[in-house]
């Protein structure tokens, strides 16, 4: 039984297939009696063909290959000079199938020409159209942040409200009411209730100053504290005392 199968498969694969120089065929359903081959690695460039498994199936005695040849030089090759045995490395010797690469390709074999069909130029101006509105959203955004920080400048630079005669006068007042002021603290008090009264009754002197009954009553207490000083006093008695000198 078995050589009857090898005589088949001799038969089968007595035939040579022509391929065009440079272009890959398929070699389909070859019968190999024995264990599987695989293709004989290239150690260099001078291989005529390049033999390549597409697919195993197994069948009697052997398998049958799909094989995908690629043809490097012109003539007749023979495929079983570049397949051998997985399991020893030794080569096939039951296969006669060869491969004959041509130099003309038929013209029936070549490629269509694609179609040539008509692509409508990209639109022009897209990169400037880019770069114009990334610009305007650049200067909208520095806009807002310098609006923002003179916003803020503007916030932050708001004067402070100067204190009025009367609330400089209050801490000054009761820390002589407890007789502790120093000599600069003492000069400031008494240049500020002078200055205040030459502006309020410029043709008064101090000691007419000491009798009126606007200016007297702090004046008199200042020299009472000299002597006798206050450390109960609060600022609610201050107050008082300080009332014509505004609020």
């Amino acid at each position: 039984m078995r050589p009857l199968l090898l005589f088949l498969a001799l038969i089968a694969t007595g035939f040579a297939l022509e391929s065009p120089l440079g272009l890959p065929t398929t070699l389909n359903d070859v019968y190999i009696p024995g264990k599987k081959v695989e293709p004989i690695p290239r150690k260099d460039f001078s291989s005529s063909i390049v033999v390549r498994i597409l697919d195993i199936k197994p069948a009697a005695d052997g398998f049958r290959y799909n094989f995908s040849l690629y043809g490097l030089d012109p003539g007749t090759h023979s495929l079983k000079d570049y397949l051998q045995y997985i399991h020893d490395k030794s080569p096939v010797t039951q296969l006669t199938q060869n491969l004959t690469i041509t130099t003309v390709k038929p013209l029936d074999t070549l490629p269509a020409p694609e179609k040539i069909t008509h692509n409508s130029p990209p639109k022009l101006g897209g990169y400037r159209l880019l770069i114009i509105t990334l610009g305007v959203l650049w200067f909208l955004i520095l806009l807002a942040i310098l609006f923002y920080k003179k916003k803020n400048t503007e916030v932050r630079e708001i004067p402070k409200k100067e204190p009025t005669l009367k609330e400089r006068l209050i801490p000054l007042v009761l820390a002589a009411a407890k007789n502790d002021l120093d000599d600069q603290e003492r000069a400031t008090l008494e240049r500020l209730i002078l200055g205040h009264w030459k502006e309020q009754l410029p043709e008064k002197s101090l000691a007419e100053l000491r009798q009126h009954p606007e200016s007297s009553p702090l004046l008199l207490q200042l020299e009472n504290w000299l002597h006798s000083p206050n450390p109960s006093i609060n600022q609610l008695q201050i107050s008082t005392l300080l009332a014509p000198y505004g609020k």
